[in-house]
């Protein structure tokens, strides 16, 4: 059994994970306050918080937090770490589609 801070399989180091948590409605400032190391982005209807997570301990005390906080979460993805936030303007499901790109002459 590993201990924290010894890494993954076979001793190799963990890697940090970034993670969009996309919870419903749009934060007050003191509820945005509650995720400090974080980035919180509206995305109307939607609330994306994007922030990188060190291990699952850490994944499941953000769900903690957010549940506490008594939010409905809509998704959760880990996204990479060396791009941008992708999912902030990404519809929910349910949502209509984006129309098509003009006509190119």
């Amino acid at each position: 059994m590993q201990t924290h801070g010894e890494g993954g399989p076979l001793g190799q180091p963990e890697e940090t994970r970034r993670y969009e948590f996309r919870v419903a409605g749009l934060l007050s400032d003191r509820t945005r306050d509650a995720f400090p190391d974080m980035t919180v982005v509206d995305a109307p209807p939607d609330t994306v918080i994007v922030g990188v997570v060190i291990d699952d301990a850490h994944l499941h005390g953000v769900l903690a937090v957010i549940q506490d906080l008594g939010l409905r979460v809509v998704s959760v993805h880990e996204v990479p770490t060396d791009g941008p936030c992708v999912s902030a303007a990404r519809p929910r499901r349910g949502d209509a589609p984006p129309p098509p790109p003009p006509p190119v002459s």
